[in-house]
């Protein structure tokens, strides 16, 4: 008799254990995330006025005159250029984007926190300059802009033009 419940039992657990489900995990969870990057900056000048100045003058500020707040959360690539080929105002002069002046023809370069002459830069219309490449997410700096005014001028009405810095993820 004890043979035959042994045996029983026995049947019973190898019927059992195929029945019975496995005993482990059904899930596997893995947490997905990201950050959609950010690109964001601010300068605090909006106005360079530079006066009355005489023909073939070079007249700048610091370098470190306009100052740029990065709040970018990636690296970025900042360029610098004038948004008009020309500067307005009365007889328009042409913008060079040589930084070479003429008649009715100015230029302009921008220098990043240095000395002028060293590392100067020239801010042209048809196709951006880099002012930084590969400056950290959140690092701020400053740059300066030094006008080459036209050797000759038609008429003595006010000029302008419109410096914009671009940054694109880097």
């Amino acid at each position: 008799m004890k043979r035959y419940l042994v045996s029983i039992i026995l049947a019973f657990l190898l019927v059992a254990v195929w029945v019975v489900p496995v005993l482990g995990a059904t899930d596997a969870d893995v947490t997905v995330t990201y950050t959609v990057e950010y690109l964001a900056i601010t300068d605090n000048t909006t106005t360079v006025a530079f006066g009355t100045i005489a023909a073939s003058a070079t007249p700048y500020t610091p370098t470190d005159y306009i100052a740029i707040t990065n709040d970018s959360s990636v690296q970025v690539d900042a360029t610098i250029s004038v948004t008009g080929s020309t500067w307005t105002g009365g007889t328009a002069h042409t913008h060079s984007d040589t930084a070479t002046p003429g008649a009715n023809t100015v230029g302009l370069k921008t220098n990043r926190g240095g000395t002028w002459g060293v590392g100067d830069i020239v801010v042209k219309y048809d196709t951006p300059n880099y002012i930084y490449e590969n400056c950290a997410a959140g690092v701020d700096f400053a740059y300066g802009l030094k006008l080459y005014a036209p050797t000759s001028t038609s008429d003595g009405v006010q000029k302008s033009n419109t410096v914009r810095i671009t940054v694109a993820s880097g």
